[in-house]
């Protein structure tokens, strides 16, 4: 019997995400507008993002509760020299430098008490501060995907309202984002999959331009996920 250790779902995501360079295109082109200056990101996996969220910051602060996947990002943003990866709880300690933009890219979702995490990110936030998101969307699509990877919950437009003002925040933009990836997490919630096929997840960041310029054109009502941004006063 072999003695190595099973991966675990949230490992597999993060290994496609790391191959799907159009797709975090994508994500990043949605989230750059709203980067500036000192940046926390929290829940860096790997650091497929921070690389890119590092080009445009002063200064990136990553952290991850995941030693493994912090030192993996380490090794990615130490080439920079504007960028330090750490490990540690957010939801029990943060950094105690203050930054004018925090960035979780689904990650609150996994977050128990989502309250709290944003009241704490915002005691971090300089003023006129932004907490940047990519959360979930659609409560009713929560699947075997979702709870493979401890999802506690997807959000609806008027629930990440609901958190924005609990925490202080003005809900500055709240976008629907990825349409086209609704029936593909349907598909596998309905076949009990944990993680989407490789080959899936392949073929979807291919066609990734034109359905990116597609939304441009036409916004979409809804989307598989939310891309929110939320204000410090």
């Amino acid at each position: 019997m072999s003695g190595k250790a099973e991966r675990t779902p949230q490992a597999e995501w993060l290994d496609h995400l790391s191959d799907a360079g159009n797709y975090n295109r994508w994500i990043f082109d949605a989230i750059r507008p709203h980067l500036r200056g000192r940046v926390l990101e929290v829940g860096c996996g790997t650091g497929t993002f921070s690389t890119l969220i590092a080009g445009t910051a002063d200064h990136l602060t990553a952290i991850d509760l995941d030693p493994d996947f912090v030192l993996q990002a380490q090794r990615r943003l130490e080439p920079l020299g504007n960028a330090v990866a750490l490990q540690g709880d957010a939801t029990r300690s943060l950094p105690e430098d203050a930054f004018d933009t925090v960035v979780m890219l689904d990650v609150l979702e996994h977050i128990e008490d989502d309250g709290a995490m944003l009241r704490a990110l915002a005691a971090r936030l300089t003023p006129g501060g932004r907490i940047v998101l990519k959360v979930p969307a659609i409560e009713a699509l929560h699947n075997s995907m979702d709870r493979a990877v401890g999802h506690h919950r997807r959000y609806s437009k008027t629930a990440l309202r609901d958190a924005a003002r609990r925490a202080e925040l003005a809900p500055h933009a709240i976008t629907p984002f990825n349409a086209a990836g609704i029936p593909g997490w349907w598909w596998n919630g309905v076949r009990n999959k944990a993680v989407a096929p490789s080959a899936q997840i392949g073929g979807f960041d291919r066609v990734v331009p034109v359905l990116a310029a597609l939304e441009r054109v036409l916004p979409v009502p809804v989307g598989l996920s939310w891309i929110a941004v939320f204000a410090k006063s």
